[in-house]
């Protein structure tokens, strides 16, 4: 029997996980049945199992492959010898820009599935979950933040923990608005963001 290529798996995951998304975005993620997304990928329901262990499991991996990079740029250190508000200040710009990715609309459905389902079961290790997921953001955008005031880039008077949390809520509530309304432009209102930052920070 001739053995299946790494290609052709990877196709396979890939139509697995475009199925999922389409199905999980028009029915949520409690009511889309694997029958479902099996039938739109063309496959059988237990050749899911081959590459995704639960349904749960699978509406993870539709979080794409963008956004998982962005999280994982925030939640590792800042290189030490670089212009700490300048990384900031970019590393922001493309987590906005990835909400312009026909992707990214899908990501936020799920995840609000997600935490909606936690919150609606009382799903203790979910919700725990979903908490140390975003202290883990926070603390990155507070180092970020700590490595500029020691350059000097921003005063000693900005309290680091609380302005990282108030940009993190800023975020979601941009991206919620983008969710409802796509023709917002999330862009200009980040750029808007940067300068009154950059002014009260005595940057401009």
């Amino acid at each position: 029997m001739a053995k299946v290529s790494d290609a052709h798996l990877e196709a396979r995951r890939r139509s697995i996980l475009e199925a999922a998304t389409c199905v999980f975005s028009q029915k949520g993620v409690e009511s889309a049945t694997m029958a479902e997304i099996a039938r739109l990928a063309g496959i059988s329901p237990g050749a899911i199992y081959r590459y995704f262990e639960s349904k749960n499991a699978l509406a993870r991996g539709c979080i794409s492959e963008n956004s998982y990079a962005v999280q994982s740029q925030w939640k590792s250190e800042a290189v030490a010898d670089a212009d700490a508000w300048n990384n900031f200040r970019e590393l922001s710009r493309t987590t906005f820009s990835l909400l312009h990715e026909p992707e990214e609309r899908a990501d936020t459905i799920l995840f609000l599935e997600g935490v909606l389902t936690a919150v609606r079961d009382d799903d203790q290790e979910m919700v725990l979950a979903l908490r140390d997921e975003h202290e883990e953001i926070v603390a990155g955008i507070q180092r970020r933040l700590d490595a500029a005031r020691q350059q000097g880039s921003i005063g000693e008077a900005i309290n680091s923990r609380h302005l990282a949390e108030t940009l993190c809520s800023f975020y979601w509530g941009a991206r919620l608005n983008h969710l409802i309304d796509s023709s917002v432009d999330t862009d200009a209102q980040f750029n808007e963001l940067i300068a009154i930052l950059e002014r009260a920070l005595g940057r401009s």
